[in-house]
């Protein structure tokens, strides 16, 4: 059995990053995957299409071929479509099992797996397998090389701040980027972005010391400018647990990711419903 490779969360920085601001990814160990001899039935069809005309992608085609063959694959607990990163932990086990045993940068790493992981979505970051891949948090700013910080996030959990919201509604994420970029040639929604930018640098700073009470008036303004700029990317039945979260201060709620559908984040300001999954 290979190293297990956990799920993520876009804690911040989802669409402002697209413009060059900050981006912090951490990786969410409750659900993960491996690659091993035994594993649910998949079809792996698109995957081995995929790759047998890439052999520059330098995956032991043969090996994996016949492994799958033999039953085996990528067993996993992360829901898909949720904005947790599934294709990502997988493209990440398929290149630590069947990829050259090298010693790989960041970036290296993160140009393969983004090749791999175009499987699944047509064009990918390389963002998401890559938090799988080194199994810690990732600072990302625009055009720069992500870079791995030391947060304190198990603090976090023991504090009960953050939790996911599970909206139920299917997540169609490639729709909703074209969208942001339609919008980002509005001059309002510019300034509502750039703005976001600020309060985003703001919020990683405030988590990466800790710092509770102005992670809770960042959350509130980031929960506010969402809700008010970015209705594209929430349904309306999460709307109105959105809504209702500010008006109580109970909790604010943010988008994980692009949205449309899936998980939701929501920091807990002072009470927050028991089903919600912290992490």
């Amino acid at each position: 059995m290979s190293r297990s490779f956990s799920s993520k969360i876009l804690l911040f920085g989802e669409y402002t990053v697209i413009g060059g601001g900050q981006a912090l990814a951490i990786p969410y160990a409750n659900f993960n995957g491996h690659w091993g001899k035994q594993a649910p039935p998949f079809d792996w069809n698109p995957l081995l299409r995929f790759l047998s005309g890439q052999p520059e992608l330098e995956i032991d085609f043969k090996r994996l071929e016949s492994d799958i063959k033999n039953g085996g694959g990528f067993s996993s607990t992360i829901p898909q479509g949720k904005g947790l990163g599934s294709s990502g932990a997988l493209v990440a086990a398929l290149l630590h099992t069947y990829g050259p045993e090298r010693e790989w940068t960041l970036l290296e790493a993160k140009d393969r797996l983004s090749k791999l992981e175009a499987c699944y979505h047509g064009q990918s970051s390389g963002v998401d397998p890559l938090v799988s891949w080194v199994g810690e948090p990732l600072l990302l700013s625009g055009d720069q090389d992500p870079r791995i910080v030391k947060l304190p996030t198990k603090t976090w959990q023991d504090l009960n701040r953050w939790y996911l919201f599970d909206s139920g509604v299917a997540r169609h994420s490639a729709p909703l980027v074209s969208v942001f970029k339609k919008k980002i040639e509005e001059k309002e929604f510019k300034k509502s972005v750039s703005y976001l930018e600020t309060m985003v640098g703001e919020a990683i700073e405030a988590y990466e010391h800790l710092d509770e009470a102005m992670m809770g008036v960042y959350m509130e303004a980031i929960s506010k400018l969402q809700l008010e700029s970015f209705k594209e990317m929430i349904p309306a039945s999460v709307q109105e647990v959105w809504i209702k979260g500010l008006e109580s201060r109970d909790y604010a709620l943010k988008l994980c990711g692009a949205g449309g559908g899936g998980y939701f984040i929501a920091y807990r300001l002072k009470n927050i419903p028991t089903h919600w999954l912290k992490f």
